[in-house]
């Protein structure tokens, strides 16, 4: 694996789309993090009545032990990462470069696995991100009292990475099946920020839990969102089953995918 990602690391480390992509995530996910903590911890500091109800009502989510609640969001920034997922596989179809690596000795799984080894990197890297960005928040406005709870937050950690593979994986899904950059983009989007939604919150206004059970909401539902309409916050479903449907889908995805690569056309 590690022989294929140094292969895909030259082909995507000149590429401009590839440095802005990845360079916007960066930039954009630490300033929104570092700003959003400090906005908010600055709105809070006053002594006024409004000011303190709403503090216990929503609390800090910048400290270790309420970590979870900073986390939902940002998923938006990791879209970016898809997409850019999705342009460097695409490419490969776009350009036929995949049957070049078929021509030169790799077998089909190889091209998988290699793109596979691009998906890991964008999961450890963000995943990275979360951990020291919530650390040193964490850090500076959690009370020195309470420094005691670093780790009580740290399943969300585990969440949000999973999270970012469930998202990764049904971008490489929709790029396989699809192969052209714009539709792929199109219907990716569409799946992430209008079919999921919609059919989750249908499901929910039924009161029925299986909407917690769609492949992108089993890992959303994970992190809570504070915003969330008290109507929809209706989850019964513990955190186990949600990973376990998470883990199940993945699998699927990473199944499906082998078995269509190895019989298309290339």
């Amino acid at each position: 694996m590690w022989r294929l990602f140094k292969i895909e690391w030259m082909k995507i480390k000149s590429y401009v789309a590839f440095k802005f992509l990845f360079g916007g995530f960066l930039v954009l996910f630490i300033l929104a993090f570092w700003t959003t903590a400090q906005q908010f911890m600055k709105q809070f500091s006053g002594k006024s009545m409004e000011e303190i109800v709403l503090k216990n009502l929503v609390g800090s989510p910048f400290v270790f032990q309420r970590f979870g609640k900073a986390l939902p969001g940002w998923e938006v920034c990791f879209i970016i990462i898809g997409m850019l997922f999705i342009i460097l596989i695409s490419n490969e179809f776009q350009y036929k470069t995949h049957r070049q690596n078929i021509i030169d000795g790799w077998d089909r799984m190889e091209f998988i696995k290699a793109k596979l080894s691009v998906l890991i990197f964008f999961l450890l890297t963000s995943t990275a991100l979360v951990f020291v960005s919530g650390l040193l928040i964490g850090l500076i406005y959690t009370p020195s009292g309470e420094l005691g709870n670093i780790f009580e937050g740290s399943r969300y950690i585990f969440y949000f990475m999973l999270m970012a593979l469930v998202y990764l994986l049904v971008a490489f899904f929709t790029t396989i099946i699809i192969k052209r950059t714009g539709l792929s983009i199109v219907v990716y989007f569409g799946l992430v920020f209008v079919i999921d939604n919609l059919l989750w919150a249908s499901l929910t206004l039924r009161g029925w839990q299986i909407g917690y059970f769609l492949p992108l909401e089993s890992v959303d539902s994970l992190i809570p969102n504070p915003i969330t309409p008290k109507m929809l916050m209706k989850r019964q479903v513990p955190d186990w089953t949600l990973i376990a449907a998470a883990v199940a889908y993945s699998t699927l995805f990473l199944y499906t995918l082998r078995k269509h690569f190895k019989k298309i056309d290339l």
